[in-house]
């Protein structure tokens, strides 16, 4: 008995001649089954291949197939889906890497022929595209024919793509860059493409969108670690997207993402998607995030305001203390000090394991020294209380030991000297009320 592979060669050969033998078979006449005895034998045939396809006795169902193949190729479909499942079938069996071939190319030939009688393009080539770089040999040339099949494939197909084509058309995309065969910026493209038809698909629900949902995560991860994610790429794309769409908030949360992920948050685009997301659906770390950058930028009102909102958002103490120390930073350097304390002290609050807030308002009583009081004797007991504060970070969180020790070596030269405070009226180690608004006891010290 002949093997499949010699089989589709025979039909190969057959597929080249028939038309020059018989003259009313429906390949030449254009008929489905073609005429009198010719339809006989064509239906005929049919159904003996096709009761032994469905048993998977594909050797004895072969002989019968070819003659339907090469003579009524439009009696029905299901020769060429048959024909790809025998083919397939012999490949998995075979060794030989020429016979492999010869099956690959025989495939190859009979999607182009199911092309031709029964049309369905665009969904053909995403079943060849996938199958042939599925047995193909790894080489840059099949991975880029094979690309080719399903970049057509998806441009036709669109929302009825499915994930099998979706992915394998991101992981030849990803082959031919890992190649240097395409660019960086085409990687992002086919990604976007792919993205859109996926998020398309399962957010209308349409056919087989619970598989394009699992197969999602992988397309993903492809692109992620494809290594041209890169913020040249990703900005010209994304920004294109934000101007077409500005309030899909799906695309603004994936693609934001996509940007952290990247390292793309220093753009101008990432805070501009990142605040509309945040006006469209506001969370508090989102708005942490855009407080960050603004304080970062010195944009300190702005910074100010969605620092503020974070700590209104927020649920967590922990967290919500983190949000006021940092705003109180910010008010600091705004110059409101009073303001800037309290802040802090609502830090506290929250967190009363956290010597950092008492570092800070050290700082803050440092930085509003020479408001505080109309003698300068006045002005420098201020570092005083500023040193308590440094002192009592330390005896909360040990850890913050060395950062306190900087500030208070670093103000104590600000300390009045020991005649100043004689003359004062006051002796080193009394006890010494600092005035204005901070309004403290502390510790007369001389530097």
């Amino acid at each position: 008995m002949k093997t499949i592979a010699k089989g589709i060669l025979t039909t190969l050969f057959l597929t080249l001649t028939i038309g020059f033998v018989y003259g009313q078979k429906g390949v030449e006449d254009g008929s489905r089954f073609g005429h009198g005895e010719d339809s006989i034998r064509c239906i005929k045939n049919l159904s003996l291949y096709r009761e032994y396809a469905r048993q998977k006795n594909y050797d004895i169902a072969l002989d019968f197939w070819v003659i339907v193949y090469t003579e009524c190729p439009k009696a029905s479909k299901y020769i060429y889906i048959d024909g790809i499942k025998m083919i397939e079938s012999a490949i998995k069996k075979e060794e030989d890497a020429a016979q492999k071939e010869i099956l690959l190319d025989s495939m190859m030939r009979i999607y182009d022929k199911r092309i031709k009688y029964y049309n369905e393009k665009g969904k053909v080539l995403g079943y060849k595209g996938v199958n042939f770089i599925k047995y193909s040999e790894k080489t840059v040339e099949n991975m880029q024919k094979g690309y080719d099949c399903l970049k057509e494939s998806v441009q036709l197909q669109k929302y009825k793509s499915g994930p099998a084509q979706l992915l394998t058309f991101m992981q030849a995309s990803n082959s031919l860059f890992q190649a240097n065969a395409i660019e960086g910026g085409q990687v992002v493209e086919d990604y976007a493409t792919i993205s859109e038809i996926a998020d398309y698909i399962i957010a209308n629900k349409k056919k087989g969108w619970q598989n394009v949902e699992k197969a999602k995560p992988s397309v993903d991860q492809v692109f992620e670690n494809s290594g041209a994610a890169q913020c040249e790429n990703l900005i010209p794309l994304y920004a294109k997207k934000f101007e077409e769409t500005p309030e899909d908030t799906v695309f603004l949360e994936k693609s934001t993402d996509m940007l952290r992920a990247t390292k793309c948050t220093e753009s101008k685009l990432f805070f501009n998607m990142a605040a509309k997301l945040n006006s469209l659906a506001p969370t508090a770390k989102l708005a942490y995030e855009l407080a960050k950058l603004t304080n970062k930028s010195d944009k300190l009102e702005d910074a100010t305001r969605y620092y503020k909102q974070a700590i209104e958002l927020e649920i967590e103490d922990v967290q919500k203390a983190k949000y006021y120390l940092e705003l109180g930073d910010v008010t600091r350097r705004l110059g409101n000090y009073s303001q800037a304390r309290t802040y802090a002290l609502n830090s506290i609050e929250l967190d009363a394991t956290s010597g950092y807030p008492y570092l800070l308002i050290g700082n803050i009583y440092a930085a509003a020294s020479k408001s505080c009081g109309e003698e300068e004797y006045e002005q420098k007991a201020v570092y005083w209380a500023a040193v308590d504060k440094f002192i009592k970070a330390k005896s909360v969180d040990p850890e913050l030991t060395d950062d306190a020790n900087r500030f208070i070596e670093a103000y104590k030269p600000h300390f009045p000297d020991n005649e100043t405070i004689f003359f004062n009226g006051d002796k080193e180690g009394g006890s010494y009320t600092v005035g204005c608004w901070i309004n403290e006891k502390t510790t007369v010290r001389a530097r």
